[in-house]
């Protein structure tokens, strides 16, 4: 999820600076694993939303999110774009934060289940 925050992020920055349509911002952000699945063809909408699919390890409102920018990229103006860019990004971030903030919580429970499952373990034999 980071390094889709952070592929939209340097999206923003291409549009911004640079002005590149949909397709040169494909070639331009091929580093990303999601933007090379997509490619750079016209009908990228529909390989957009297949690859947001194929994220299976994202929830569904994150999903929708990337999604919604497939869906309107290259459909409005310059300011239009950055707009759309910048409130998706900040949606993103929020879920990742919200994903560490779990990850957090439950590694803790994991590791704690697991020491007293040793401990258990080790009271049993002995």
């Amino acid at each position: 999820m980071r390094e889709l925050a952070s592929a939209l992020r340097e999206m923003a920055l291409l549009i911004r600076y640079r002005t590149l349509t949909v397709r040169e911002l494909f070639i331009e952000l091929s580093k990303y694993e999601f933007i090379r699945e997509v490619g750079d063809g016209s009908d990228f909408r529909m390989r957009w939303c297949k690859a947001a699919d194929a994220l299976t390890e994202l929830q569904e409102g994150e999903r929708s999110v990337i999604k919604s920018v497939g869906a309107a990229l290259g459909t409005s103006d310059v300011d239009g774009q950055l707009s759309m860019l910048e409130v998706n990004t900040r949606l993103l971030s929020d879920y990742g934060d919200e994903a560490h903030e779990q990850y957090l919580k439950k590694g803790r429970m994991y590791r704690t289940c697991g020491l007293l499952a040793g401990l258990l373990a080790a009271i049993l034999i002995v």
